[in-house]
């Protein structure tokens, strides 16, 4: 068993592991394509994007705290937060299409850079 104020153990390092699980398993990330220490893990990637989506967008619901309100009056109120922060939605979007390209961008280069390497090893190994 572990003892509870073992130094050796990094806290952070472990909750950010952790929270990389709960968000791949939560919005179904899939896995990396490539295994080995070359391959890129988009996995980690692609459940942040996923939860930055889902975070993202205009809200829909009345927060639970806040249920004493008349009806009328929530479906005023998120009228009136979607419509002040209209432009923020807009930009989270366009950030969060730009993160996806990047990193789709980022996985086709490693495997343009594996497909060179493995020719240069190719040429060497004629030589």
């Amino acid at each position: 068993m572990l003892d509870s104020n073992n130094p050796d153990i990094d806290v952070e390092a472990l909750m950010v592991r952790v929270q990389h699980e709960v968000l791949r398993r939560q919005y179904g990330a899939p896995a990396a394509a490539a295994g080995g220490i070359e391959a890129m893990d988009v996995s980690g990637l692609e459940s942040l994007i996923a939860a930055a989506v889902a975070h993202g967008g205009p809200r829909t619901r009345w927060p639970g705290k806040l249920w004493f309100f008349p009806g009328f009056v929530q479906r005023f109120g998120l009228r009136a937060v979607g419509w002040l922060l209209r432009d923020q939605l807009a930009f989270n979007a366009a950030m969060v299409q730009a993160l996806r390209e990047s990193v789709a961008l980022n996985a086709r280069l490693q495997a343009s850079i594996r497909e060179l390497d493995a020719r240069v090893r190719q040429l060497e190994g004629r030589g």
